[in-house]
């Protein structure tokens, strides 16, 4: 609010000139500019609301997983300033979502819970029985790969958005592993778990990429 001196051009008008209103006050003559209209909301794009719903539809799951992220992914962030769930996020955005908007949801077969140089695990076959997840898999035929790493292994439930995880399993070189879990047969008796296996190398936190080895019910 501006006030008007008496004597002036403006001191005998009152009204609306352009967007300045001049009115009366008490014992002196006033001056405010009028409101601007609100703007309106620019109209996104349907490649823009595509993009924004991957990100919801990967934070969902990657947010969900993110104590295991922080191992899968502690290596590949370790001389960078970016956290280990934004960085899950930036290399899954790239190909771990599938169809159009707005019917998107996760490719479980490419998205990734670690990411490193180990080399990954061949040919894993999951079996399940008696609330216990068994695996195996190929030897290393490359005889690059240390016989010492060890399993990382996650298991998630999307309708419940819990999981399981074991993050130092079995050698390399044992060529199977089993995960238990560790809740009540009847609290995860028939719910389906997405299923993942990585190597990694426990002095140097090192990991392969993660191996989703499948979707799998807990049967008994």
């Amino acid at each position: 609010m501006a006030i008007i001196q008496e004597g002036t051009v403006l001191a005998g008008i009152r009204g609306k000139i352009g967007k300045v209103v001049i009115y009366p006050g008490k014992s002196k003559v006033c001056a405010r500019s009028t409101p601007a209209k609100p703007r309106k909301k620019a109209v996104r794009t349907v490649k823009q609301q595509a993009q924004s719903n991957k990100m919801k539809v990967l934070s969902s799951f990657l947010n969900a997983v993110n104590p295991f992220l922080q191992v899968g992914f502690k290596q590949k962030v370790k001389d960078q300033d970016l956290s280990a769930n934004n960085a899950a996020k930036s290399v899954n955005m790239k190909h771990a979502i599938k169809g159009e908007f707005p019917e998107q949801e996760i490719n479980w077969d490419t998205i990734l819970v670690a990411h490193g140089d180990l080399i990954k695990p061949e040919n894993v076959v999951v079996k399940v029985s008696k609330n216990t997840f068994n695996f195996t898999w190929d030897e290393d035929k490359t005889g690059q790969a240390s016989p010492n790493d060890r399993t990382m292994i996650l298991l998630y439930n999307k309708e419940y958005q819990h999981f399981f995880a074991n993050y130092s399993g079995a050698r390399r070189d044992e060529l199977k592993d089993t995960l238990c879990l560790d809740s009540s047969p009847i609290r995860t008796k028939g719910r389906t778990y997405e299923v993942f296996i990585v190597f990694k190398d426990i002095m140097s936190d090192e990991v392969s990429k993660s191996v989703y080895c499948g979707s799998f019910e807990n049967q008994f």
